[in-house]
């Protein structure tokens, strides 16, 4: 029998990323084959690929996408309802061991030993994946297979949001305007902040969250961040801090710019080291603050599944997430389009690597 062959973006080493053929994924019981409509590239991969690496090489990479079903090998009792050909999708991208005490509570982001696709397995830079039936996400009508992409880091914002917690009436301050923290921006006023505040040093980004209409922002480049919170929130400083720059500077400000008895939520990725002066610690100990890190999302039914959450306010239109794609691109130019990132020769908000001939409405 002759081996199908496709398509695919393969890291064979730190920095050697190829376009090549590559056999389609043969399947096990339990699995979905998921034809690749549209992927997205996340800020960690550019790291992932030009620093660090994967788990594993050779690897493709890509746990940000959408598509749909094309086969299945026999039935996974956690899937969500029955599995069908040409069913629209999103995935999950962390596959829980579901044996160990995180995952016997549904914590599957502390897994001692889970799978990711795009990291330790193979992920979405191709045409095909294979997944886990259970990790499938049907998408609702109205939710369009490139917007349905951005799936997961709407789910990483929603937990981030939820981690706070973000009350009705909040002043909340987000410290970098990437996606994710536009996202956060989003979901914070959703959830009935009263103020939301975004600080970054890029006036492109800081542009694009104003005509989203996502609060009062300022380039931390012309001005404190603490103090222009503080005159923003009559010198109490915000309720809920979001961190989403993993720097360790806006780390800093982060502590400094939150209220007494607030609450700091650190989502940002650091790209070094954090350190804290003693004036920082100083303020944690003098505030009581409550600071909590924020790690993949939640997608255990109860209590919220964070995924259906995401796909839903998608389709109702109450978040908007089309604006934040800055380039849709063939999966061939991922290479060429990684590099470019990686240089900041060109400004980029989220990537979408689209299959040849694939329809993404």
């Amino acid at each position: 029998m002759i081996q199908r062959m496709m398509d695919a973006l393969v890291l064979r080493a730190i920095g050697d990323l190829r376009c090549e053929k590559v056999p389609m994924p043969q399947l096990q019981e339990g699995e979905a084959l998921v034809r690749v409509v549209a992927a997205g590239i996340c800020g960690s991969d550019v790291p992932r690929v030009y620093e660090h690496g994967t788990y594993r090489f050779p690897l493709i990479p890509g746990h940000e996408f959408s598509g749909l079903v094309e086969a299945v090998c026999g039935s996974s009792p956690r899937a969500v309802g029955p599995i069908q050909g040409g069913m629209r999708v999103t995935v999950k991208p962390l596959i829980p061991c579901r044996r160990c005490r995180f995952c016997e509570v549904g914590a599957f982001g502390q897994c001692v030993a889970y799978d990711y696709l795009g990291s330790r397995s193979d992920g979405a830079w191709a045409e095909y994946v294979r997944v886990p039936q259970e990790n499938l996400v049907p998408l609702p009508e109205g939710l369009s297979l490139m917007e349905a992409a951005l799936s997961e880091p709407l789910a990483v914002a929603l937990h981030a949001v939820r981690q706070g917690p973000v009350a009705p009436g909040d002043a909340v301050l987000v410290l970098g305007a990437g996606p994710i923290g536009m996202m956060v921006a989003q979901w914070a006023t959703l959830t009935g902040a009263g103020q939301v505040l975004m600080v970054d040093i890029d006036e492109r980004k800081l542009d694009l969250a104003a005509r989203l209409g996502l609060g009062k922002t300022l380039n931390a480049r012309f001005g404190d961040p603490v103090a222009w919170a503080m005159e923003q929130t009559q010198g109490l400083g915000a309720d809920v801090v979001v961190e989403a720059a993993g720097v360790a500077a806006t780390v800093r400000q982060a502590i400094h710019a939150a209220r007494p008895l607030g609450r700091v939520v650190l989502l940002g990725n650091p790209s070094g080291d954090v350190a804290l002066p003693q004036a920082g610690v100083s303020q944690i100990l003098r505030k009581q603050l409550t600071i909590r890190g924020s790690w993949n999302s939640n997608f255990a039914h109860l209590p919220v599944d964070e995924w259906r959450v995401a796909v839903e306010m998608m389709a109702a239109g109450r978040i908007v997430v089309g604006p934040l794609i800055s380039h849709r691109l063939p999966l061939c130019d991922g290479p060429a389009v990684l590099e470019r990132m990686r240089g900041g020769r060109e400004f980029y908000h989220r990537v979408v690597l689209v299959n040849e001939g694939e329809k993404v409405a």
